[in-house]
């Protein structure tokens, strides 16, 4: 078994309407991932975070292999949602263990 954790903050001119508005596509697009990926077990992700946290949004995913995380990575429904963090999104953090 493979977790991979990701955490981002949003970029500064990210309004407060339009975090709303991302929060809701993560989770529905992120969530998908688990249907759509072979060998992706579990998907949750944490948004909005609670006021502790200093990340504003995070992905924790469960793959039962570290081969899973190429084929995650480069699956066509992951990199549409890469396109939207990169738009909206900085100071990355990754963890896999």
């Amino acid at each position: 078994m493979v977790r991979h954790i990701v955490s981002w903050n949003f970029n500064k001119d990210v309004s407060e309407e339009k975090k709303k508005e991302l929060y809701s596509y993560f989770t529905e697009a992120f969530t998908a991932l688990k249907e759509k990926v072979p060998g992706v077990k579990e998907v949750l992700v944490g948004a909005p975070p609670l006021a502790s946290s200093t990340k504003e949004l995070c992905l924790y995913v469960e793959m039962e292999d570290e081969s899973v995380i190429s084929l995650y990575a480069g699956h066509p429904e992951h990199l549409k949602i890469v396109e939207v963090i990169k738009a909206n999104c900085s100071d990355r953090c990754c963890v896999d263990f």
